[in-house]
């Protein structure tokens, strides 16, 4: 098993590893800060620094059998000891627009009890499916004016792990429409203190100031319920 170092620290950019695998396009680490896809969020690129020089992490994915950073150019060998670094700029763009999806989630969850049924975020824009009984523009706009009104207040945001029996008793954790994995040692918990707490795996910033502002773009229908909602951030 990959230890995970951005589950506990989303801000590490530089770290070291062992190879542990070599497949045809990529390599597995002992311990790695780069986040796979995952979540509706891409995996992170950057460098992978060997004794032969650098080479290019062009994706970071999760198959079935671990974490693996794929790789452009000439591959380490098992046992390798090599430095990883992140493409700092965009990894930090990734976390500020999931850190605003889990406020605007908050903000629709709480104020109106609309759920979030997938997400899609880039370095360029995010995308928000929410689960709307009879869309209401006028609403959702309201859930953006109520979500900059909480990113102005510069929460902090903090990582905890619960016990899964404990994450299963709280249904309020679990913003998005997706089945409960049963198969977890832990739980991790990402919590806007004051305005909301979810169950997530990915990178967050420590407050929320850092995410700027988040403006709403257009709405789609995708279904009966179903609202495709884009939005952009806006550097602080």
């Amino acid at each position: 098993m990959t230890e995970r170092l951005y589950l506990r620290d989303s801000y590490i950019k530089i770290f070291d590893a062992r190879v542990v695998a070599v497949h045809a396009d990529g390599i597995a680490l002992d311990r790695t800060a780069f986040f796979p896809a995952g979540g509706g969020v891409l995996g992170d690129s950057g460098e992978i620094i060997t004794a032969g020089g650098a080479v290019r992490v062009v994706e970071t994915t999760e198959p079935n059998d671990g974490i693996l950073h794929r790789i452009e150019g000439a591959l380490p060998g098992a046992g390798d000891r090599v430095e990883g670094r992140l493409d700092w700029e965009r990894r930090y763009t990734l976390m500020r627009y999931h850190t605003a999806t889990h406020v605007l989630a908050g903000v629709m969850y709480t104020d109106f009890q609309v759920k979030v049924t997938g997400n899609r975020l880039t370095p360029e824009k995010g995308r928000v499916d929410f689960s709307f009984p009879e869309f209401d523009r006028s609403l959702l706009e309201e859930g953006f004016r109520r979500a900059n009104q909480v990113i102005a207040r510069d929460l902090p945001v903090e990582i905890s792990f619960i016990p899964p029996a404990e994450a299963k008793a709280r249904p309020e954790l679990f913003k998005l429409e997706t089945a409960f994995r049963h198969d977890l040692e832990e739980v991790r918990l990402v919590d806007i203190k004051g305005h909301d707490v979810q169950a997530d795996g990915g990178c967050h910033v420590a407050r929320l100031g850092e995410i700027g502002r988040i403006a709403f773009t257009k709405a789609e229908n995708k279904g009966k319920s179903n609202r495709r909602v884009y939005f952009t951030v806006e550097s602080p």
